[in-house]
């Protein structure tokens, strides 16, 4: 193996239009690189994560900050995983480190017949992430595309019974698993067709519905009808599917991740990519998966060269298109010098023809 040095190269395309090239067969000058910064953006700009989350403001600020500081090719204003399920009515913790839910709404099945649907533009913190698209795109939307990632509905499901009794339902009472499930599905696409008017795109990430929490039976009977209905909804408002993660080991699940009908499926680093290609490459497109936490947080500069280029070399051919990205979220607190690498390596090993 070549040792690993990235090296400087020309760019001749926006991040938009790198993205949309790559996802449509058409040449491009490097491959693009996609991290969901989030609350990294918060150390960017020097404030905590929950300042960060609680203000458009900052919310906006910090995205393009870390854009300009990067060069990655996606910014990305929420709501997360707990955004939804807040609107809900479920409490989040705002630690300096990654928000989560504290308290879920729904204690007890008499509890679900009260809630509503969130209106977007009132309840919970989804106006602020809304807000800060709008902000985002007016300054820098010509350039880069916008996504605003949610959770799926299995994990927003979980987010507003909390996970042990939402997985202890789907056994136990099914129907009002059901139930929860076709709450939070509203309340995602509801959230979605008012974040596709602002011009975003829409991310998923239903992390709960991963094969380490539940085998491929019960992802079929109760994840995949939901994200069917999500992702056509999506397609349908805006001619564009949504993207798709999903954490942990999905292997067992590849062929029901694509029949959700999402537009790119975005792989936990534990999965290989070239045997995902070699699955569902010809269905839909690839994003994946430098290895968050060893790699990203732990590692060194020249540890990302060599995991990014192990990445593209697995994935670059994917029939369907193939984006270089970590296997999960940017964790915090990683070292600047490591996402400047991990830019490096798709501008050096990410451009055609790739030298590998």
């Amino acid at each position: 193996m070549k040792e690993a040095v990235a090296q400087p190269v020309q760019e001749w395309m926006s991040s938009r239009e790198r993205t949309i090239a790559a996802l449509n067969g058409k040449p491009y000058d490097r491959i693009p690189v996609n991290l969901l910064i989030s609350d990294h953006a918060a150390r960017v700009i020097g404030v905590s994560v929950g300042d960060y989350n609680n203000s458009a403001d900052l919310l906006a600020r910090g995205q393009i900050a870390a854009w300009r500081r990067y060069g990655t090719d996606n910014v990305n204003t929420g709501p997360g995983l707990t955004g939804v399920a807040e609107a809900i009515g479920s409490k989040v913790a705002f630690p300096d480190s990654t928000p989560y839910i504290a308290e879920s709404v729904v204690t007890h099945e008499s509890v679900l017949d009260s809630l509503k649907v969130p209106d977007p533009e009132k309840d919970g913190r989804l106006p602020l992430f809304l807000d800060a698209a709008t902000q985002v795109l007016k300054e820098i939307g010509d350039e880069v595309p916008l996504g605003m990632t949610c959770a799926g509905p299995f994990t927003t499901a979980a987010g507003i019974r909390g996970t042990e009794k939402f997985l202890r339902d789907l056994r136990r009472n099914p129907a009002f698993a059901h139930r929860l499930l076709r709450h939070s599905t509203e309340s995602i696409i509801r959230f979605a067709r008012a974040a596709l008017e602002r011009g975003a795109r829409i991310g998923l990430a239903d992390p709960t519905a991963s094969g380490t929490m539940i085998s491929p039976t019960l992802f079929t009977a109760f994840a995949l009808p939901y994200l069917k209905e999500v992702c056509a909804a999506i397609k349908a408002e805006s001619g564009a599917a949504p993207s798709l993660h999903i954490c942990g080991n999905t292997t067992r699940i590849w062929s029901e991740m694509a029949d959700t009908g999402a537009s790119v499926l975005s792989l936990d680093d534990v999965v290989d990519l070239a045997d995902a290609k070699a699955e569902v490459g010809d269905r839909v497109a690839l994003l994946g998966n430098i290895r968050p936490t060893a790699t990203m947080f732990l590692g060194t500069p020249d540890d990302v060269l060599t995991n990014a280029r192990e990445c593209i070399a697995k994935a670059w051919d994917n029939p369907k298109g193939y984006i270089l990205g970590l296997g999960c979220g940017l964790p915090i607190d990683t070292p600047p010098a490591n996402i400047d690498a991990l830019v490096a390596a798709a501008r050096s090993y990410g451009r055609p023809p790739l030298q590998l």
